[in-house]
C-alpha cells in the first residue's frame, strides 16, 4: 500500500508490515493521503511497525504500570524505541497510531508520555500540550542535547 503524507512524500509499505494497522490493513485501495501525518512521524510509526512485522502478537501493556522504568515493563526492543522519543513526537505518533488503528503502540506511547510528565507542574504539560509546528530530526536532536546539558549541570545555591 502506498502512504502520502503532509508534506507530500511517498512511503511503500507491504502488507505485512500493516498488518498491526487494524484501520488500514482492510481497506481497498492502493493509495491513502495521510493528511495529519508528515514523514518523519510515519517513519518512526513504520519503524515500530517493522520491528513487530515477524511477531504473532504484540503484548499489551499491563495498566497499570507496575515500574517506574518502563525496561522492567515492556520488551527492550519497545522500551529502546519509545524511550528515546521526544514529546512533541510522542503526542504526533499518539494521533498517527489512533488514525491508523496501532492500539499497541497507541498505548505504549501514552505511557511513555505519562512518565515524562510524572511530578512535572501544570504549566509545564500544558506547554507540552499547546501546538506547536513540526521540527525537523534535527531541531529535536538540539532540543535533546539542550536537555541532556541541563540534566548534566549542577544546580547553583541562590544563597
Amino acid at each position: 500500500m502506498k502512504f502520502i503524507t503532509q508534506d507530500g512524500q511517498a512511503f511503500e509499505i507491504t502488507e505485512n508490515t500493516l498488518k498491526y494497522c487494524s484501520k488500514v490493513s482492510n481497506k481497498n485501495t492502493e493509495t491513502l493521503n495521510l493528511t495529519s501525518i508528515n514523514s518523519s512521524i510515519l517513519k518512526k510509526v513504520v519503524q515500530y511497525c517493522e520491528m513487530h512485522k515477524g511477531d504473532d502478537i504484540i503484548p499489551k501493556i499491563q495498566k497499570p504500570l507496575l515500574s517506574n522504568n518502563l525496561y522492567e515493563v515492556l520488551s527492550f526492543k519497545d522500551a529502546e524505541y519509545i524511550t528515546n522519543l521526544e514529546l512533541e513526537e510522542l503526542l504526533h505518533i499518539i494521533q498517527a497510531a489512533e488514525f491508523l488503528g496501532i492500539n499497541t503502540l497507541v498505548d505504549l506511547s501514552c505511557a511513555q508520555f505519562a512518565m515524562k510528565i510524572r511530578g512535572k507542574s501544570s504549566e509545564y504539560i500544558k506547554s507540552c500540550l499547546s501546538p506547536k509546528m513540526h521540527k525537523t530530526d534535527e531541531e529535536f536532536q538540539m532540543q535533546r542535547d539542550n536537555e541532556n546539558l541541563v540534566k548534566i549541570q549542577p544546580m547553583q545555591s541562590s544563597d
